[in-house]
């Protein structure tokens, strides 16, 4: 039992408790009085209950307010005050009721007066209110029921009932504190969750809205946004307020993709369970083409069915995973291509050491030395063919050195100057800062006519600019292309990059040009220049990378390790030349 009596259940057995506890003085004063031969009273039985109903009624006033009172009694000042000022009501309703007797305007006291004091007390202050004003009204009723001045004191019978009353008050009293309590109580605990959920929502709600790379979105059935976090701002460039209220044709998706986001909204309603991820690609507030991954659940809320949509940018991993898959195809062709080089090679030998043969074994003038010439230049032709092969297989035989990149274009310039039409000018930016790299110089050479070709070829037909420049830079693994990472040492580098003014390389094709025999250039062209660029560059444990745009132009960047003290010795080892490279 709470001693505070703060359940019904807690006030039924306080009540049974004192009905029992009550019994044992009066059983006691009777059998007393009996066993001693105490003169003898009137109706032995009557006044033992009568006594049992008083000690009752003490035990109920008294005993209710220690208990409620006992270890609960501080109260703030104006709870105080207003409690005094409950008591002097009471008391007053009780001295005007015993008053109106007393000048006979009323039969007998009118303790309905107490009610609208006590009530009140009840009311506000709960179980302690209601015992102490009670308690108030009990001794008033004691104090008054002797008599008023010249009025007669009260008759047993109205004493008897004015007890009753007060009786059944204070049960009616405690009830209705008992209720009043718990509905506070339970009040309070509702208030409490409600601040507790507010909280968690606040916090859900924060740490959605704060995720940094984790676009959240909420929307209704007809795939209205009903929430934006800040993730989906920076994603797709429309602030909350822009996209509250409106669908995604409106903001990232085309009408067809709207269609097929509203049919999956409606699939996963339906199933009840989340959809599979998709992919998207979007449009940006921008104009921006990204791809997110996204996935998407249903909730109930307030018996409405509401979509949460999770959405990441995975548009650089596409990307990554492109360039992942070129540079294992490139990879693939060059293991290709270096082993039919390697077994052509070898039949190119006998067949030029045949002709070559046969030519000095037939007079100059024989009909024969015709036909053999033009075998010996064809496989000439093929020969160069398969130094270019195994240039792109990286397993050229070479003689690597300290060279400056800036020396060797200086050495090319008057035949790069002869490759040139008149229409596309030539120009030259080359760093003051050291720029030595280790590699072989013939294939240097290469590197830099190849690209100079494919920038002439460019510009053939309306003419341009062709700007060389050298450069000395840092870079780290982060900055690498992504197949490149594990393989090259981060630190200081030379860059070589090769830049026009022509058509530019479409953006389906850019991710093809290092692969060898591709080609846009039409018949007659091997399709080899750049495919022999890069396998020269990865050679070298350098990376090359493109820029390109439309009727703008194209950026090639080769970018090589600088040469020191410390890399030569690196670059001396014999792994750089691949075993069977002598064998070609």
């Amino acid at each position: 039992m709470n001693p505070r009596l703060a359940s019904l259940q807690d006030g039924g057995k306080f009540v049974l408790i004192g009905a029992f506890a009550s019994v044992i003085s009066p059983a006691l004063n009777t059998f007393l009085s009996l066993q001693y031969a105490i003169p003898e009273v009137e109706n032995w039985g009557t006044t033992t209950l009568y006594r049992w109903m008083g000690d009752w009624f003490g035990y109920l006033l008294l005993g209710s307010f220690l208990l409620v009172w006992w270890d609960n009694w501080r109260l703030r000042t104006r709870d105080g005050l207003a409690l005094i000022g409950m008591v002097l009501l009471v008391g007053l309703a009780g001295w005007l009721s015993f008053y109106l007797r007393a000048i006979r305007l009323l039969p007998a006291p009118s303790l309905a007066l107490l009610l609208p004091p006590m009530a009140l007390g009840a009311i506000v202050y709960q179980q302690r209110g209601a015992t102490l004003l009670t308690l108030v009204a009990a001794l008033l009723m004691a104090t008054f029921a002797k008599g008023w001045d010249d009025a007669q004191p009260l008759e047993f019978r109205d004493a008897f009932f004015g007890w009753l009353f007060l009786a059944i008050n204070f049960g009616t009293l405690m009830t209705l504190a008992v209720s009043i309590s718990k509905q506070r109580e339970y009040a309070h605990q509702l208030e409490q969750s409600r601040r507790e959920l507010e909280h968690a929502y606040q916090q859900v709600r924060s740490i959605l809205d704060n995720a940094p790379s984790l676009a959240m979105q909420i929307y209704d059935e007809q795939g209205r946004v009903l929430f934006w976090n800040r993730a989906s701002e920076q994603f797709y460039g429309y602030a909350a307020a822009e996209a509250f209220g409106k669908t995604l044709d409106a903001l990232i998706f085309t009408p067809d993709e709207q269609a097929e986001f509203l049919q999956l909204l409606q699939q996963v309603r339906t199933s009840g369970k989340p959809a599979p991820l998709k992919e998207w690609e979007i449009t940006t507030a921008n104009g921006e083409r990204r791809i997110i991954l996204s996935s998407l659940f249903s909730i109930e809320y307030e018996g409405q069915t509401r979509f949460i949509c999770a959405d990441i940018d995975i548009t650089e991993r596409k990307a990554l995973e492109r360039r992942l898959f070129q540079a294992e195809k490139l990879e693939s062709i060059g293991q290709l291509a270096g082993g039919v080089a390697h077994d052509f090679n070898n039949l190119l030998t006998a067949i030029l050491g045949f002709a070559e043969l046969a030519q000095s074994r037939l007079p100059q003038d024989h009909p024969a030395q015709q036909d053999l010439e033009r075998i010996v230049q064809a496989s000439m032709r093929a020969a160069n063919l398969v130094r270019q092969l195994l240039g792109f297989a990286r397993k050229q035989l070479t003689q690597p050195r300290p060279i400056s990149v800036n020396a060797v274009i200086q050495d090319l310039l008057p035949l790069l100057q002869r490759s040139l039409s008149e229409n596309i000018h030539l120009q030259l930016n080359l760093t003051e800062v050291e720029n030595t790299v280790f590699m072989d110089p013939a294939q240097l050479e290469q590197v830099v006519m190849n690209l100079v070709l494919n920038a002439r070829d460019a510009m053939q037909s309306k003419g341009g600019t062709l700007t060389i420049t050298t450069l000395r830079c840092t870079y780290t693994k982060e900055l690498l292309p992504l197949p490149e990472r594990e393989e090259l040492p981060h630190g200081e580098c030379v860059c070589l990059v090769v830049e026009d003014t022509g058509a530019g390389i479409p953006a389906e094709i850019r991710e093809r040009i290092f692969e060898p025999f591709f080609s846009t250039k039409g018949v007659g062209n091997t399709g080899l220049g750049l495919a022999t660029v890069y396998g020269i560059v990865r050679q070298n444990k350098g990376f090359i990378t493109v820029e390109s745009e439309v009727g703008v132009g194209t950026r090639f960047v080769v970018s090589l390790p600088a040469w020191t003290a410390q890399v030569q010795s690196h670059a001396d080892d014999p792994s750089r030349t691949p075993p069977d490279a002598g064998n070609h």
